[in-house]
């Protein structure tokens, strides 16, 4: 993406991040609850339940804010949501192969 199409798809990229970041508080909590439940054989108290229900409910908002940035982004420069798309999946793409790479 070219600095005019980073301009354009600041807002869209901003709700991504947004998004990403919601999501991974959402399972890293998740997997902390899982941890103590198998590790010690505890529940998660009310206050780690509803923050993980807080959570997820958060990542919904973004999720929902990520959508109507490139929904927006689209009709507005069809480019440059091509350009974007294609960034975030190289991202996803390379941090895949690295984490089953790790695996092995």
């Amino acid at each position: 993406m070219d600095k005019r199409q980073w301009q354009i798809a600041s807002e869209t990229w901003q709700a991504y991040n947004a998004m990403e970041t919601t999501k991974q508080r959402h399972f890293d909590l998740m997997t902390a609850l899982e941890t103590k439940k198998k590790k010690f054989n505890l529940d998660p108290t009310e206050k780690e339940s509803q923050l993980l229900r807080n959570l997820l409910r958060d990542h919904d908002v973004q999720v929902n804010a990520f959508k109507s940035a490139s929904n927006e982004l689209k009709q507005n420069d069809p480019d440059t949501h091509t350009a974007l798309f294609l960034y975030i999946g190289e991202i996803n793409t390379v941090l895949h192969d690295i984490r089953v790479a790790e695996s092995h």
